[in-house]
């Protein structure tokens, strides 16, 4: 298992390289101003081969809409690839919000 981080001001995300999947915490906020890096790491993560990213939200307090819009790319270009991204330990608010939108549905939400 190999571990690595990527920093973008507050918002940051440690990477753990598991055998089957790649981890993604997310630290920070996900909004308007972190989503295009986010996106850039799940881009690169894609390139890169990844077939099944867990993306772990237990340390994000705050996700907007359109971090949930990253996400949803995302999400979108790994099923065009074959492979499956699925959201990890999102808190009360980000739960909510994916209810909302009815995204609840359309993401593996473990």
């Amino acid at each position: 298992m190999a571990v690595t981080e990527r920093r973008f001001g507050d918002f940051t995300t440690p990477i753990r390289f598991d055998l089957d999947e790649v981890v993604v915490e997310v630290r920070g906020e996900l909004d308007v101003a972190t989503a295009p890096s986010m996106q850039d790491v799940l881009d690169q993560l894609m390139a890169e081969g990844a077939r099944r990213i867990v993306l772990d939200l237990a340390e994000a307090p705050f996700v907007d809409s359109t971090g949930l819009g990253a996400l949803l790319t995302a999400h979108l270009r790994m099923l065009a690839h074959r492979g499956e991204l699925l959201l990890r330990n999102p808190r009360p608010a980000a739960r909510r919000l994916l209810e909302l939108t009815a995204l609840d549905r359309v993401f593996t939400v473990e």
